[in-house]
This record gives C-alpha cells, sequence and structure tokens, in this order.
C-alpha cells in the first residue's frame, strides 16, 4: 500500500496519521499522543469522520494508507474488516484482540449518513479502573456492564450513576469510546463490547506505558499515574480549584430566601467555624427557566453577596437547564426560546415538548446547547441574573439533563444530531457553555470559578466541571459504596468529586443512627477533594411564599451533644489547616491527572497487598501523605486498616494521639469513640 504520512504538533506530541481503505471498511489509524492511537473504521463507500462531539481534544480529519501503524510503544495493525490488533512493542503482549466490527441499522430518526456500530474484542480476566461513578461497592470495575441511557435517567440512577468511557487495565493500556452515543458496554472474561446505537463511524482511541509494567514498581511509580497523564492529556486537563472552594461548603434542600442564607453564613461565622461557600438551592425563581432569584424571596442579591465576601464566603446558586412552557409554569424567557430554536424538540411532533415534569413546577422543555446561539442567550441569562452580582460558582444541576420518560432513542432532535446521536456528551456542551460565560461575561479566570454538575464526560474537567454523587440515601449502604466510588470516578479523570455529607434522601437528625452516620460522613467527606454537606433532611417549618425549607442541615443542628458536634468540628478545622495541601494536589492533578483521592495501588505500586486485595478498597490516600479510612459501620469498636511498609526514612503516624506506627502491615484500631477514625499520615523521620 501507498503511505502517506502528515505530521503536525498537538500540544507537546507527535502526531502521524495513515488511512487504509480496506475493501470493504475505510480505517483510519492515527498516532495520538505517546504510545497511543486513534482508531476509527467506517462502512464501505463512506468517509471517516468526527463524532458530533469528541472526547479528544483533537477532531481533525484523516490522512494517508496503512493497515498497521507504530507510535512508541504501541503497534496497531487492522485486518480488511476493520477488526484491529493492539499490541506493545516492548513486551509483545496483546492488549486489545479484535473479533468483530458490524455497521447496521441505526436507531430511528437518526440523521442520514448514520449507522449502528458494534465492536467486540476478546475477553480476558483483567483489573479496570475508570468508567465513571457507579453503585457497585467497588474500586475495580471488572466484571462491567452498562447500557448508558440507563445511567441517564434519574427513575433508575437518581443521579447517582455516570458514565465515562474510559477505563485503564492492569495489562498496562487504557481505552476511550469516543462515541457520544447511547448504546453499551459489556466487558467480561469471554468478551468485550462496545455498541454506539448511531454514530458515524467506529472511534477509539487506545495508549499503552512507555516500557513493561513490571518495570515501574520497582522505580516507585505506578504505570496507572502515566496512563492518566496520558489520557488527560488527549482529552484535556482540569482547571484548578478556586481557593475560596477548597473548604468546607455549606448546603441544604433548600434555603429559601435571603435572611435565612445569611443568619446561616453568620453562624458560622459567629461561632468560629470554617466555611468558604454557601449554596442556594433549585426553585429560587419565580418560573423555571428564568434564572435569576425570586425578587421576593431574595429582594438584594448584591448586599446579600456583598455581605457574604465580607465574611470570607463565596456563593453558589444552582441552574436547571429547563424553561417552563404551559399552564401555571411559563418562564420569561419561553417566547424567545420557542421563537429561537434554542429548545430540543420531539421528533414526534417536531416542536419543543414537556422534557422534564416537576411536581410544582410541570411542562419544561431543555434548552439545546448543541446550538451555540442557544448557549450563548442562556449564558447572558445567566449573567443578568446571577453573575453580575459577583456570583462565580454555578451548579449544574439536573445535568443528564433529566427526563420525565426513559431515552432509548429516537425520541428527540437537538441542532447537533438526535438523542441517539449525542444525548451522552450533552453535559459536554452544558458545561463548556458556562466556562465561556465565567470567562467572557464574567471576566474571570480559570482557578477563579466553579462549577459543580451531577454528569460529567471525558473531559467536562477541562471545561471546570466537578461531579457529586447525586442524590444519594442516607444510609450506612450508601457510605460504605461512596468510599469505592470516589476511589472510582479519581481514576475516570474527573478532578474534583464529593458527595452529600450525610446523604441527600431522608435523613433525620433526632434518630440516634442517623445521628452517628453524620459524624462518621463528615469524617469521609474532609478528605474528598470537595467538602461539602447537602441533604434534604425530616422536618422544617411549613412552606411559605418562597416555598419549602425542609430540616436543619448545619452543625450544630446535626450534632446530637458537645461529643458529636467536637468530633464534626475537629475535621472542619483539620481539612481549614490542610487547604494549602489541597490546593498542592489539585495542582498535581491539574498538571499530570495524578488523583487527589487515590486508590491505594495507585500511590503504593510496589506493595502486593496495596495491587492484589481488594480489601485496601476501603481506605485511599488523599494525596500522596494521608491515609484515610473511613468507618462505615455504626457502633464499631475497632477498624482494620493496612498500613503499606515505608522507606527507612519515612514513618505513619496516627493524626489523634500523634503516635509513631512502629508496625507495617495490617492494624486494628480503636475507634469506640465517635470522634476517632483510621487517619494516619506519614512523614520523614527525626534524625537521631
Amino acid at each position: 500500500a501507498t503511505v502517506s504520512v502528515l505530521y503536525w504538533r498537538m500540544a507537546t506530541s507527535l502526531v502521524l496519521s495513515c488511512i487504509l481503505c480496506a475493501g470493504a471498511v475505510v480505517v483510519d489509524l492515527k498516532a495520538y499522543g505517546r504510545d497511543a492511537v486513534r482508531v476509527r473504521v467506517a462502512p464501505s463507500g463512506s468517509t471517516i469522520t468526527g463524532p458530533l462531539t469528541s472526547a479528544l481534544l483533537d477532531n481533525d480529519a484523516p490522512g494517508g494508507e496503512s493497515q498497521v501503524l507504530s507510535n512508541g510503544n504501541i503497534h496497531v495493525t487492522a485486518d480488511s474488516s476493520g477488526v484491529v490488533t493492539v499490541t506493545r512493542k516492548s513486551d509483545g503482549v496483546v492488549l486489545l484482540e479484535g473479533v468483530s466490527v458490524v455497521f447496521s441499522q441505526p436507531t430511528n430518526g437518526s440523521r442520514p449518513g448514520t449507522t449502528k456500530v458494534t465492536a467486540a474484542f476478546k475477553g480476558r480476566k483483567q483489573r479496570i479502573y475508570g468508567l465513571g461513578e457507579h453503585k457497585t461497592f467497588r474500586v475495580n470495575q471488572f466484571p462491567y456492564s452498562k447500557v448508558f441511557a440507563d445511567s441517564l435517567f434519574y427513575g433508575d440512577s437518581q443521579g447517582g450513576d455516570v458514565s465515562i468511557p474510559w477505563y485503564c487495565s492492569d495489562m498496562g493500556y487504557g481505552f476511550v469510546w469516543n462515541s457520544p452515543s447511547l448504546g453499551m458496554v459489556n466487558i467480561t472474561e469471554n468478551v468485550t463490547q462496545w455498541v454506539a446505537d448511531a454514530t458515524r463511524n467506529l472511534d477509539f482511541w487506545v495508549v499503552t506505558t512507555e516500557r513493561d509494567p513490571p518495570s515501574y514498581a520497582a522505580a516507585g511509580r505506578s504505570f496507572f499515574a502515566e496512563l492518566l497523564e496520558k489520557y488527560v492529556d488527549a482529552v484535556g486537563h482540569a482547571l484548578p480549584l478556586p481557593f475560596w472552594a477548597s473548604g468546607f461548603i455549606q448546603s441544604k434542600n433548600r434555603y429559601r430566601n435571603q435572611t435565612q442564607l445569611l443568619d446561616v453564613a453568620r453562624g458560622y461565622v459567629t461561632r468560629g467555624l470554617p466555611i468558604s461557600m454557601i449554596v442556594i438551592d433549585y426553585f429560587h425563581w419565580v418560573h423555571m427557566g428564568d434564572w435569576s432569584l425570586n425578587p421576593a424571596c431574595f429582594p438584594d442579591p448584591q448586599k446579600m453577596v456583598d455581605e457574604l465576601r465580607g465574611m470570607g464566603i463565596e456563593l453558589m446558586v444552582t441552574l436547571w437547564p429547563y424553561v417552563g412552557m404551559a399552564g401555571v409554569n411559563v418562564s420569561v424567557n419561553w417566547p424567545e426560546y420557542q421563537a429561537n430554536g434554542y429548545l430540543a424538540t420531539s421528533q414526534a411532533t417536531g416542536k419543543p415538548e414537556n422534557f422534564w415534569n416537576g411536581w410544582s413546577a410541570p411542562n419544561n422543555a431543555v434548552v439545546d446547547p448543541t446550538y451555540d446561539k442557544a448557549m450563548e442567550a442562556t449564558a447572558k441569562h445567566w449573567y443578568e441574573g446571577y453573575g453580575k452580582y459577583g456570583i462565580k460558582a454555578i451548579w449544574m444541576d439536573e445535568s443528564e439533563p433529566d427526563h420525565v420518560n426513559y431515552i432509548s432513542g429516537g425520541q428527540w432532535d437537538f441542532r447537533a444530531g438526535s438523542d441517539s446521536e449525542m444525548l451522552p456528551a450533552w453535559v459536554q456542551f452544558w458545561a463548556k457553555g458556562f466556562r465561556h460565560a465565567l470567562e467572557d461575561l464574567a471576566g474571570l479566570a480559570p482557578g477563579d470559578f466553579f462549577i459543580l454538575s451531577r454528569n460529567a464526560w471525558p473531559g467536562t474537567w477541562a471545561n471546570g466541571a466537578a461531579l457529586w454523587s447525586g442524590d444519594i440515601q442516607s444510609t450506612w449502604e450508601e457510605l460504605t459504596d461512596a468510599v469505592a466510588i470516589g476511589q472510582g470516578v479519581m481514576m475516570s479523570g474527573v478532578a474534583l468529586w464529593t458527595t452529600d455529607i450525610g446523604g441527600y434522601v431522608n435523613g433525620n437528625p433526632e434518630d440516634p443512627d442517623f445521628q452517628q452516620l453524620i459524624v462518621r460522613w463528615f469524617q469521609f467527606g474532609a478528605f474528598c477533594p470537595l467538602f461539602r454537606t447537602h441533604g434534604a433532611r425530616d422536618g422544617g417549618p411549613p412552606a411559605d411564599e418562597c416555598w419549602m425549607t425542609n430540616g436543619d442541615n448545619e452543625v450544630w443542628n446535626l450534632a446530637k451533644d458537645e461529643e458529636h458536634y467536637n468530633a464534626i468540628t475537629a475535621v472542619m478545622y483539620l481539612r481549614e489547616d490542610l487547604r494549602d495541601y489541597v490546593m498542592r494536589i489539585n495542582n498535581e492533578t491539574v498538571h499530570t491527572g495524578m488523583p487527589m483521592m487515590r486508590p491505594m495501588f495507585l500511590q503504593f505500586p510496589n506493595d502486593t497487598t496495596c495491587q492484589t486485595d481488594a480489601s485496601v478498597e476501603k481506605q485511599f490516600m488523599f494525596g500522596p501523605d494521608w491515609l484515610v479510612s473511613p468507618v462505615t459501620t455504626p457502633n464499631a469498636t475497632t477498624w482494620n486498616v493496612y498500613l503499606p511498609p515505608l522507606p527507612p526514612t519515612h514513618e505513619w503516624v496516627y493524626w489523634w494521639t500523634q503516635t509513631v506506627q512502629t508496625k507495617a502491615g495490617w492494624v486494628a484500631f480503636d475507634v469506640s469513640s465517635i470522634a476517632d477514625f483510621p487517619l494516619c499520615f506519614r512523614r520523614p523521620k527525626e534524625s537521631s
């Protein structure tokens, strides 16, 4: 074959591209970053094109001809049917061995030129990490199966299941399924299968290590760290965490007026409790899609923001992606959005229809952020409603976007394509639009604004979007799962993550079980990248003209007695003291992709227990120095923790007693006091 090779620079990485017209299919192999290749395969007679939105930073055109491509330590071959084999050159290990590529009829309602793609690879037993946010009670996601539409449907997920089509394997490779389409994935010992329901062509990215994986342990660096760095090089590095978001974030469902919000903020300050941000939650508007504070409930936003900032507190306000369109819920922006085509349309009627139906706000169309003008208009309304007052944090709730009826595909159209073609990446367009609003309209630089989202896709963090764990229950099971979920989210590339401390749904401060749970959850939350409480607590006064407010969710209202109050405030003060450390490890994440919250295998690559024992998934490292093992069962008296052996120059210190731990391995810590949980830090030994 004649090979035409095109060279250029992407960031600091060399990229080259080759195309093969191989009889039945068209194949494009492109060297994309260090030791990485992008593979695209199109049906015969078609042309290689990028997806509607690419997980990869560079979504360029193909070039050249070839069936074989090497790039650094990776070697890729494609046969005439588009089946691909990926090998690591240094040791000859076959990383991916294709079985079949099948093109078939796409979901009804998809645009002309689209196809359904099913790609199958030989299965094998492996440890895999990443793939998003899932309630599996484990960090290693193998075996794994997911229908992407299930993650997006609140009725199934409660906003707590997020599909990010990336994983890295203990075989020493990483994989991105570069399609925003609805579909599914199944990874087992028998087969690995990916399906895109409506796309232009098969498109994935695979990366391997610079050398054989066993050589990394001896050098003291995890090969997973290298794979994560190459991954964020390809999909985008996170924006920095603002210092003002690195401390404690107070939230509840919901502060319903300006007086209540300021009283809570003053309550923290007068008690000397650390607080860096406070939150106004949903239905603070008159009608859905007004994107402004109800003046009857928040009469002077500028005064409110100024007073908060004078206390050292920033304000975050939630924003939902819907526009009220009928009945008692008609937004002031409905005529503009309807007339200009700024809303998703039903394939059945060709018009905007009810996408989300709230109990107090029915009939809501959803914004189409794939249409630039729609996103520009929404950004402008955000600025007029919030940004002009100096608000620098957006809570991007409902960002699946949540929908009243399950979307399997073929139901909604957006400017860029059908729901089948792009719904999993809707959040990417939404986050990108608000990043530009914060930068271009509010004049803020990266590192001085903050976005919190309930959904993610590869690279949403490059637009400044953090993730939280959705509307989880106030149970010990949810706390247990959160410890594993957070680690898995970090291995998915998400830079900033948090839970609702105490859980979101229910939680009765008068219940003795919840009184224990909230303390233990604070102890975990203080060592998450974002330290944030939220919840719809039982109780609260009757609704008024500013609607309901639920039960109290402030520290002094949650702690049943002085012992519990002191236990909570102890970790609040510790987190406050660690904010410079938090910024330092976030800076490492921004530059290298190394997570702030690290599974043990990632920090201790030469420790066999950390690499192979699933029980260590109950603990994690917060940055390189703090080992955290949250207590996740009620009435616990001892808690077993694995302390990896350290070099002779360093030692483990148990934080609560400042006691040097002379023994490595499994250690039972006394946690009979509600204030104690296994928290150790490593430090250099003092010279004798």
